[in-house]
This record gives C-alpha cells, structure tokens and sequence, in this order.
C-alpha cells in the first residue's frame, strides 16, 4: 500500500515528466531547416518565392531559408561546402564541379528555358560593334557566359581575340557599369528588361535566335546530402511542384507575389509572368528539359571534355526524387 508521500512523489514524477514532455513537443515538431541560395532576386525566382509565402515550405514541414549569393560559382562552392542545401542556378557550374570531381547531382528544374537578350551601353547597335570591348558577366563559367561566346563566335567574335570578359555582379551591378559604358554589353534575363529600357540600353541579340532550347534554373543538391535526407529531399521537390502549379493557376497573384519580392512594378512583373508562364519558361512540374540540357553539355564539350562522346545528361541527373514527389502528389510528369 502506498503512503501518502509515495504518492505525492509519484505524481510529482510525472508532472516533471509530463513538463518536460509537453516543454519538448513543440521542437519535435519543428520544420527540417533548408538553406537555399540564389544569385539575386529576379522574376525566375517566382517558384521559390511562392514556396515560401504561399506556405508550401511550411505545409511539409520545411523551414525555407534563402540566401543571395551574387556569383554562381560562388554559391556552387557554398553548396559542396554545406553552407547551403540547395542552389537554384544554371547547371553549367555543377557540371564543372562535377567533372573536378564534386558529388552535386540536379534533382529537379524550375526554368526549362534560357530567355537572356544581350543588351549593350547605347554607343553600341549590334554585335559586331562589340569588337575591342570588355563585357560584363555575371560569373566567368556561368551559363549566361557560355551563351554569349557562343552568340558571339556565330558573329564572327572570339573571346580574349576580338573582346574580353569582366566579372562584375548581378544584374544591377552589370547594368550600373553599362550606364557609364565601363563595359560594352551583359546578357539580361526576361525579367530585368523592362529596367534595362527605362534605362535606354539597346537589345541588340536575343539568345533564343542563335540556340532556342537549353535548359536552366535547375535545382542543384549535393547527391550525398540527398542521399542522407532523402525523405526531407522528396518533401522540398513536392513543396516545389505545388509552387509552380500555384504559379500557373494564380497568374495575377504570382506576378504580385514576383513585384513584393523584386521591387519590379507591377507593370512590368504582369507582363513578364504572363509571358514566361504562357511560353513555359517557368516548368509546371519541375522536371527537366533534357534536350536543353544535353545541348548545353555539347556547348561546353570542347573546353570541358577530352574528347567526344560528350557525356548524356543521366551523369549530373538524379530524377529518383522528383519521380517520388510526383507520385505523393498524384501527378503525371510532362513539361
């Protein structure tokens, strides 16, 4: 029979228990944290924005937190460091690490389609003009810098024999430096084109007349760290899936949702999104353009590879986990 103070500290037990129970609930609960980088705030970004404020991210217990990193290869290096679980960027500089010897692997693409225009400081009027100039670019290995060889030599321009190349920053910077003509030209995505005309820049070569179809955005992981996370992996792609399907069933609130975040007038951001959602510049299922992206590793063959074959796509891709987030979500993949 127990006493009445064996009784007072059993229940003394399980209150302190129960305290400690109902104190840790809270945390058992809390959302698995992702870092995600980006180079900087741009209209393409649009699915990662709706993730976050339209509670995607929270609705699988994901805790989105993004960061700017104004270079692209600067955040690849963030990735394979750790310091961040995702980069959302062109594919052009994970395939470089790759091919050093880094573990990155694309799970997923949010922009199926590269739409850059090649703008220029106004003394210049066409590509040919550009001789004996310096370009602005956002990073020396970066896709936008590999199109634009690319642009230039159907031009007749070689790299280092008929101009030179700058690093110098996201698109503010670049467009800062054409206004005083520092440099010649910088390609400029979609979105900051409105920008680029209040400030008079001439567009004077757009990417898709020379090579219409590559693939961009793309979702780049560590493979190990998906490997090790695979569940938090799937539950970030369906978060991500269900953000662009939001996008392209809320057009006039996505371009809302792209004007709060940019700071883009809503004149411009309306147009934009309309355009980029009705071309399929934006993805509606975040599954790759492997055409695109095939074309890009032959457009980097020459300088990255010994010899051809060139490698296929399945080398940096791992579709395993988008195809599971497709499957809880109970959608068919299709571009």
């Amino acid at each position: 029979m127990k006493t009445r103070d064996s009784v007072g500290v059993e229940c003394l037990r399980w209150l302190t228990v129960g305290f400690f129970l109902w104190a840790w609930l809270p945390f058992a609960g809390a959302a698995d944290r992702v870092v995600i980088g980006n180079v900087s705030r741009t209209v393409e970004q649009l699915p990662n924005y709706a993730a976050t404020d339209k509670g995607f991210f929270a609705q699988e217990g994901i805790q989105g937190d993004v960061v700017l990193i104004g270079s692209t290869d600067t955040l690849i290096q963030a990735l394979i460091a750790g310091h961040v679980q995702v980069a959302i960027v062109d594919p052009s500089a994970a395939i470089n690490a790759v091919e050093r010897g880094a573990s990155l692997k694309i799970i997923g693409g949010t922009v199926p389609i590269a739409a850059y225009t090649l703008v220029s400081c106004p003394k210049y009027k066409a590509i040919k003009d550009l001789k004996g100039t310096t370009i602005g670019v956002v990073s020396l290995v970066s896709g936008s810098t590999i199109f634009l060889r690319e642009m230039l030599k159907a031009e007749g321009l070689e790299l280092n024999r008929d101009y030179s190349i700058i690093q110098n920053g996201p698109t503010t910077q670049r467009l800062a430096s054409l206004k005083a003509c520092n440099t010649s030209a910088t390609m400029i995505l979609g979105g900051d084109l409105p920008r680029s005309r209040e400030l008079g820049f001439p567009e004077i070569a757009r990417l898709h007349d020379y090579i219409p179809n590559l693939q961009f955005h793309s979702l780049i992981v560590d493979g190990r760290w998906a490997e090790n996370n695979n569940q938090l992996t799937v539950r970030y792609l369906k978060a991500m899936v269900r953000a662009l399907q939001w996008a392209h069933a809320n057009r006039q609130a996505a371009a809302e949702l792209v004007t709060q975040r940019t700071g883009i007038p809503i004149k411009y951001t309306r147009a934009t999104v309309d355009d980029y959602l009705s071309q399929g510049i934006i993805s509606r299922d975040g599954s790759i353009n492997r055409d695109g992206f095939q074309r890009l590793i032959d457009l980097m063959g020459e300088r990255l590879f010994k010899s051809r074959p060139y490698p296929a796509p399945e080398k940096y891709l791992d579709m395993s986990y988008l195809r599971r987030a497709h499957q809880e979500l109970g959608i068919s993949a299709g571009r």
